[in-house]
Order: C-alpha cells, then structure tokens, then sequence
C-alpha cells in the first residue's frame, strides 16, 4: 500500500445523570502525502525488477505510474543498459537515478501548478 491511511477519530460522549447522550464526531483531513517519497516507491520497485532481469514490463499505466514516471523509468532503463554495457553499475547508481528523476518530476509538478489557469 502506498499510502498509508491515517485518520483520526474524536468521539465524545456526555451522559447526563438522566441517561440522555451526545455523540460528536470529528475527522481529520487525508493524510498528506511526499511527492518525492512516493514517486521514488513507485519507481523503484519496476526499476529493480528491470535491473534483475526483466525485460517486459508493460505499459506505465499498467505498473501504476504517471507518465513522467513512465518516461523516467525508459530512461533510468536506458542508461542501466548503456552503463552496463561498460561494466557493472556503481553502487547505489538505481537510488540516487531514481531519486533525482523523481526530483525533476516532482520539481516540474509544482511549476505546473504554480502557474495560474485560464484567462489572464
């Protein structure tokens, strides 16, 4: 699971000696999520699968990615292969690749939605 789903639940019961009660109920908002981390755990586990031999891994839609993600993940795949093809990957290469392709993203997300929208 990707998310992890917190919630918070107030209840409140008041008894009144007359056996009478009020309940309220309050919840908290969805939980906020880190771009970054997200993207690097949607990433990273395609990648390695890749990295481990795989060859076919579908369609990005398919594996639960955006399509920047998508795209990230041709190219990480790309240059694992051309860098193999010297010799074996530095450590920690598919780390600190997927984390910066993530930054990227995640930088070009919010420039996206930082510009406004519509008529000027």
């Amino acid at each position: 699971m990707r998310m992890r789903l917190v919630a918070g639940l107030v209840v409140v019961a008041a008894v009144s000696g007359c056996g009478g009660a009020a309940v309220t109920t309050a919840s908290a908002g969805p939980p906020s999520v880190d771009p970054l981390a997200d993207c690097v755990l949607s990433i990273t586990p395609w990648l390695q699968t890749y990295l481990d031999g795989g060859t076919d891994l579908g369609d990005y839609q398919e594996m639960g990615l955006s399509s920047a993600q998508g795209g990230a993940l041709r190219d990480l795949q790309h240059r694992a292969a051309a860098l193999r093809a010297q010799g074996p990957l530095p450590p920690d290469w598919a780390a600190t690749e997927v984390r910066r392709a993530c930054a990227a993203i995640v930088a070009a997300r919010a420039t996206v939605t930082a510009k406004p929208t519509g008529w000027p």
